[in-house]
Formats: C-alpha cells, structure tokens, sequence
C-alpha cells in the first residue's frame, strides 16, 4: 500500500510539472508574440509622430525650422533601424533626401512603392509652389519581411517656386560630404548658410546623426 501512495505522489508531481512545463510553452508561444506586436505598435505610433509633417515637433518640420531660423536642433527617436542621409548632388533617386528603415511586426502600411504622405506631392517630389507647398515631402513604404515588415520612411527636400520666378532651395548636407549611414538615434540639424544666386535662393542644412 505505502509503495502504491509512493508511486501515485511520484505521478502526481510528473503530471504537475507537465503541466507547468506547458503552461510556460502555451505562454512563450502565444503571450509573447502578442507582447511583441504591443511592443512594435507603440514604437510604430511614436515612429510615425516623428515623421508626421503636422507634428510642429517632427523631423521635416524641424528641419524647415532651421533652415529658416538659423537655429540648431537635436531630435531623438528611440526606434532601432538604419538612417541614410542622401546630400545634394548626390547621384542617386534619393538625392537631397533623409531615409529611415525599421522592422516591426506590425504595420499601417503594406505596399512595395512609395507612396506620398504630403497631400499633392508625388515620390519622389516634383518643384512646389512657394506659399503653398512646403519643402519637405515625405513618402512611406512597407515591404513583407519574415514575419513582419520592413518599414522605410523618406523625407525629401523639393525646390520652390515664388510666383515672381524665384527659386529656393534647402539642401542638405552630410559630415563628410557623402552618403551617410547611421543605426544611431539622435539627429543634429544645423543651418550652414545661405546662398544667392541671381534668383535662385539656397538654405544649406547639415544633418548629423549619432
């Protein structure tokens, strides 16, 4: 009898620990997942925030911020990805351009092409209309990736047109002159100068990340 209440305490705590193991397993696969995709969609909002041009607080409003205020600004977003700065004169489509890619399991977009963000603009921007336009256009892509997305933001930088024929222009520039690329997540917007050209008007804007 005392062998029988031995073995039934022994199955006892097998089956408890059975269960214990399974109760852990059903929470790592279904809990944590779930805690991921709460996790992403909070740094989706913020990510999105940091890019909305109607956010005075945003990366193209700060920027047009500085190029017309000569001011210097430090913005930082705690989303990891990878920053490229495109600087004028750059030979390449994103020319004159800020772009931002992330993963994230979830998303408010799922489309392979750019699409534009700024209400008018195409991606990328053709010239706008001084006083009506603003400088920057932002565009937004979401690729399939894994079980997530590849997410891209881009800010370009587009020339206006005065309706008297001037043309003015913010143009950015990297520490190096070229191409940077960054996983850091804080920005330094600087104003350089500005330049005059009969009626071409240039605001150079120097964007440092680290």
């Amino acid at each position: 009898m005392v062998r029988i209440k031995a073995v039934a305490e022994i199955i006892s705590v097998v089956m408890i620990v059975a269960i214990s193991i399974g109760l852990i397993s059903a929470a790592y696969l279904y809990g944590l997942p779930l805690l991921q995709k709460s996790q992403d969609r909070s740094m989706l909002e913020r990510t999105i925030s940091f890019f909305d041009y109607y956010n005075h607080n945003s990366l193209p409003r700060k920027i047009e911020f500085v190029a017309n205020t000569g001011s210097t600004e430090v913005l930082t977003l705690d989303t990891q990805g990878i920053w490229e700065v495109y600087p004028f004169n750059d030979n390449s489509p994103f020319n004159n351009s800020i772009v931002f890619s992330f993963f994230s399991r979830v998303t408010n977009i799922n489309v392979s092409e750019p699409i534009s963000l700024t209400s008018g603009a195409s991606c990328p921007p053709t010239t706008g209309a001084v006083g009506k336009d603003s400088f920057s256009v932002v565009c937004l892509k979401g690729d399939s990736v894994f079980n997530g997305f590849n997410i891209t933001y881009f800010v370009h930088f587009r020339n206006l047109t005065s309706p008297t024929g001037e043309v003015y222009s913010i143009q950015l520039v990297s520490p190096t002159g070229i191409k940077q690329t960054s996983t850091g997540k804080t920005i330094r917007i600087s104003r350089e100068n500005i330049e005059k050209n009969e009626n071409f008007i240039v605001t150079k804007v120097k964007i440092e990340i680290s």
